[in-house]
């Protein structure tokens, strides 16, 4: 193994190493017997750490990462229980390095243990129960669309809650069946058929104060212009009045949602 740090202080150190030729059954061997080319160095540079250089030196932590359910001991997969009672066992981590506090570039952890050990960098920490997405009931089925042959009517309901900690996603928030009684086309008369269009999700931005109630919820903007285009905005927001520089805060994201014929028109939501 390589021997202490010596020299001088700083980066100027030198360390050595023991060297020498075995044969593969374990007794030494003369240093000709082995190949010259393949030898490790002896020596080699090192930063010989000195008293003075506690002030200079110095760990950096970042902050705790986020709480994520703890693996099992052992790769073994252990049965979760069925109904979490109050919390979930979980760890977190962050990143500890050692830096040079002149110039905060990083430095190799060996300086700072010399004077202080390693920071933990991982903590146990509790995730709150699963919590399901909920929704509202369905709707009355609307009326019969108006046309011929494939007739159809809708329903729908809302989420009130998105599914949050590892809890069931949302199901179907719409549903539609064929009518009754299907009218036969008049002869002449073209059948068109509809499908929603969707445009790509906007950046993700921070809603401005007007657009947020006094609940913290953001507000559902419906506009349609001469297209019938509607705005759908997703995800809510609660404002945070003492939030620090480095704290996540929810933005919201828009996208355009519209209705195309078949014979290419847009036609009424």
């Amino acid at each position: 193994p390589w021997g202490r740090c010596a020299g001088d202080c700083g980066p100027g150190g030198v360390q050595s190493r023991a060297l020498w030729c075995f044969h593969l059954e374990g007794w030494t061997s003369h240093v000709s017997n082995c190949d010259e080319n393949s030898r490790p160095p002896k020596e080699r540079s090192c930063f010989r750490v000195c008293d003075w250089h506690s002030d200079l030196f110095q760990w950096e932590v970042s902050d705790w990462h986020h709480c994520v359910l703890a693996p099992s001991s052992l790769g073994q997969a252990e049965p979760r229980p069925e109904e979490c009672v109050t919390a979930q066992h979980g760890l977190q981590h962050r990143t500890a390095r050692c830096i040079q506090k002149l110039n905060r570039t990083v430095a190799g952890s060996e300086i700072c243990e010399h004077f202080v050990p390693r920071p933990p960098t991982e903590q146990a920490c509790l995730i709150p129960c699963p919590r399901d997405c909920v929704v509202s009931e369905f709707s009355q089925w609307s009326e019969c669309s108006k046309g011929c042959e494939k007739r159809l009517q809708h329903r729908t309901r809302a989420a009130i809650a998105p599914p949050l900690y590892g809890g069931s996603q949302c199901p179907n928030l719409t549903e539609s069946r064929a009518c009754d009684t299907p009218v036969s086309c008049p002869l002449g008369e073209e059948e068109y058929t509809f499908s929603l269009k969707v445009g790509p999700w906007s950046k993700c931005r921070l809603p401005h104060l007007k657009e947020i109630n006094l609940s913290g919820r953001t507000v559902l903007d419906v506009s349609s212009d001469s297209k019938e285009r509607v705005t759908f905005r997703h995800q809510s927001y609660k404002p945070h009045h003492h939030s620090k520089p480095w704290d996540l805060e929810i933005g919201y994201q828009t996208r355009q949602v519209w209705c195309t014929r078949s014979d290419g028109k847009n036609a009424m939501l």
